[in-house]
């Protein structure tokens, strides 16, 4: 028996500079994705461009047209409310660690409109994202026991740091891996480029 389709459109708007970590088997045939790109991002790995190819018209990659502060944002920010002039039944997701989005998807959700914020595709699943995986229990209990002035305030001294935990001994997709897992469990957040810690 054919499984029914769903029916309620979703698009996916990817902040590129800010989330690289890109899961695409975490999301349904019903999704459609526009991954955004810095203009100074030169390269994209070849896993994640053939890791879209099979998603077809589905995904669509936009490259941003000059440089400034915010500059990527205010194009998804754009791009989102041109989408939901068109279509307002569509639910949008924004994928990006940073809150500097969320006063505007909270006024959206007020006039009706179905918005949503995400800092990782781990978020999509219902049950809490990986507390038991013991790099991730590591990181959280080594991170504890430092004074929170001097945790890392930046994404990537955060995955630096992460690393050095481990003498370099665990691939760049892991630590990648357990900093989502801590914005999905919503121990840490960021905004302006700075990290919060919720612990």
């Amino acid at each position: 028996m054919a499984q029914p389709k769903h029916t309620e459109q979703e698009l996916l708007l990817v902040d590129y500079e800010n989330v690289q970590n890109i899961e695409l088997d975490r999301l349904g045939d019903h999704y459609r994705i526009i991954i955004f790109v810095g203009a100074n991002q030169k390269s994209i790995p070849i896993d994640l461009v053939t890791r879209t190819q099979p998603l077809g018209r589905r995904c669509e990659w936009l490259k941003v047209d000059g440089n400034g502060s915010n500059a990527l944002d205010f194009f998804i920010a754009c791009h989102l409310g041109r989408v939901l002039e068109k279509s307002p039944q569509t639910h949008c997701t924004i994928l990006s660690k940073d809150k500097g989005f969320d006063p505007l998807l909270r006024h959206l959700n007020k006039i009706g409109l179905k918005c949503k914020r995400i800092s990782s595709l781990l978020e999509l699943d219902p049950k809490p994202a990986g507390p038991e995986e013991p790099n991730y229990q590591r990181v959280v209990e080594l991170l504890s026991k430092s004074a929170k002035k001097s945790r890392p305030r930046k994404l990537t001294t955060l995955s630096q740091h992460i690393s050095s935990m481990f003498q370099k001994n665990i691939a760049q997709p892991e630590v990648d891996r357990i900093i989502d897992i801590l914005f999905a469990n919503k121990m840490i957040s960021e905004s302006n480029g700075a990290i919060t810690y919720e612990f």
